[in-house]
């Protein structure tokens, strides 16, 4: 069941609903605005600008990369209305949610114009607008939801139970949808079960059994004993004669579409997990050798990419970038100043954790509940924000352990360190004095004279040499004993401590 996607009528989800209805004429008149009336804003738009966000095709993420975008900008500029301009099927459930929530967050009057169809999910955020229009032979409607497939192979029979469950839930939306706006709860809901009837006196609109869809001339029909429309304001053949409709005349139109770097941030969202995986094991490995080279550049790119993909998606914010990079920080004071792994190396991954969890949750409004919408959409975001995280943490600790085991076993590792041993064999003098050979050093135990992380020094009775650890970050102080002897390049790991209590023990005075 949490791999499949619900979807309303059309291959649809189930939306919501919209804030702010009629502020302009509050201000223009002091009351409320009737339901179906247009919210009318001053004679003039000249000087003044309208967002017109399209919705053509089917509603997915990259549609969420524009309205985020969109809405950032419309809390800056502050323009005189936003128009959702439809041409769609539908679409899934979490993408319609949070086009709804984000409609619901403004405060200045929005508009559907419906050209020429409003499918589904397309519907329900028409309900959450403050007023629809139609192009001349568009329609609306059709919001029943339906589960597709995540394989492919179209719709799948929901089980009965369920689909109450669903149902019950997508009603509850439209209700709630209809009655902030302004609109017919019963032809909302018409349009989402079929089980319901919707009739105006004695002539019935909707037979019970049948999905309510309108053509733009029956949604602005007024059917006595109803002195409104049944639900479209009016119809209009384009945009500029809708902002004409609503006293918006000679505004400056802003058409947000897809652009680029949209695109682009949904495919790196898209391998998100693994980017900041690779960028943390980047990172990991420069901390693992001296200097800073190819594994640090190479993670530092990767990490830039991730944010600036998430940063683009609306998704990561300045907050969750900082996390990340405290939590490098914490770890390299870790590493470099601090023997051991103690409190700042766990507040270091915990950073980085939380840093790159809270970079997945999209920055929503914070409104009054709607059925159907808020709770659902929490949770769900945060269900994807968790498997995410899981994914990247699973990935991450196999890169690290296939570095760890599997790497210095490699052709590979061979060309980044040297292998070649300058010994005596080869007319190498050692400058100083003797050094001990590589017979003489292999199973001979000394002294860590500073943390191995993994480079350092360790003291070998008299002599002082530069020293790797097999892997593990080694404390300053700690017994060691050499493994291997290549040239200048000595591998140490630590004697366990059962090794150096036997010693003790047989050491008698």
């Amino acid at each position: 069941m949490d791999t499949r996607r619900f979807f309303l009528q059309g291959r649809l989800s189930v939306p919501s609903r919209i804030l702010a209805a009629g502020f302009a004429a509050l201000l223009l008149r002091g009351a409320s605005l009737p339901a179906l009336a247009a919210p009318k804003l001053p004679a003039t738009g000249k000087g003044r600008s309208v967002f017109v966000l399209p919705i053509h095709g089917p509603i997915d993420k990259s549609l969420l990369f524009v309205f985020r975008r969109a809405f950032r900008q419309e809390k800056e500029t502050r323009p005189a209305a936003i128009i959702v301009d439809l041409n769609t099927p539908g679409g899934a459930l979490r993408e319609t949610e949070e086009i709804l929530q984000w409609l619901r967050s403004v405060e200045i009057p929005t508009y559907a114009f419906v050209n020429p169809h409003a499918l589904s999910a397309g519907a329900i955020i028409s309900l959450g607008t403050d007023a629809i229009y139609m192009a001349p032979g568009s329609r609306i409607g059709s919001a029943m939801p339906v589960m597709l497939n995540p394989l492919g192979g179209g719709i799948q029979q929901i089980p009965e139970a369920i689909n109450e469950k669903i149902l019950s839930d997508t009603r509850a939306l439209v209700r709630g949808l209809a009655e902030e706006n302004g609109y017919d709860k019963k032809l909302a809901m018409a349009m989402v079960d079929r089980s319901v009837e919707f009739k105006v006196g004695k002539r019935v609109i909707c037979k019970a059994g049948e999905l309510l869809n309108l053509t733009a001339k029956e949604a602005t029909e007024i059917i006595p004993p109803r002195t409104k429309p049944l639900l479209a304001a009016g119809i209009v053949k384009d945009i500029p004669e809708l902002l004409d409709e609503v006293g918006l005349r000679g505004a400056s139109v802003v058409q947000f579409r897809q652009m680029p770097a949209d695109r682009l941030a949904r495919y790196i969202t898209l391998f998100g997990p693994i980017l900041f995986a690779l960028g943390a094991l980047g990172i990991y490995l420069e901390f693992k050798t001296p200097g800073f080279g190819l594994p640090g550049i190479f993670g530092v790119i990767c990490l830039i990419v991730y944010f600036f993909g998430h940063y683009v998606a609306g998704l990561a914010g300045l907050e969750a970038i900082a996390l990340v990079l405290i939590g490098f920080i914490l770890l390299a004071i870790e590493v470099f100043a601090i023997p051991g792994f103690g409190v700042p190396g766990l507040l270091g991954l915990a950073c980085i954790v939380a840093g790159f969890f809270w970079g997945l949750i999209p920055h929503l409004p914070s409104l009054p509940l709607l059925p159907g919408l808020h709770e659902a959409l929490w949770k769900k975001n945060l269900q994807t924000a968790l498997w995410k995280t899981l994914a990247t943490l699973l990935c991450g600790g196999f890169g690290a352990y296939l570095l760890a085991r599997v790497l210095p076993k490699t052709s590979a590792y061979g060309r980044l360190v040297l292998q070649t041993a300058l010994d005596r064999d080869r007319g190498y003098v050692a400058v100083g004095g003797d050094q001990p050979t590589e017979a003489d050093l292999i199973g001979r135990e000394g002294v860590a004279l500073t943390p191995l992380h993994p480079a350092g020094k360790a003291e070998f009775g008299a002599k002082r040499l530069d020293v790797v650890s097999s892997g593990d970050l080694i404390p300053k102080g700690t017994r060691v004993r050499v493994l291997r002897a290549e040239g200048s390049r000595v591998m140490v790991e630590a004697v366990p401590r059962q090794a150096e209590k036997a010693e003790t023990d047989s050491v008698s005075v």
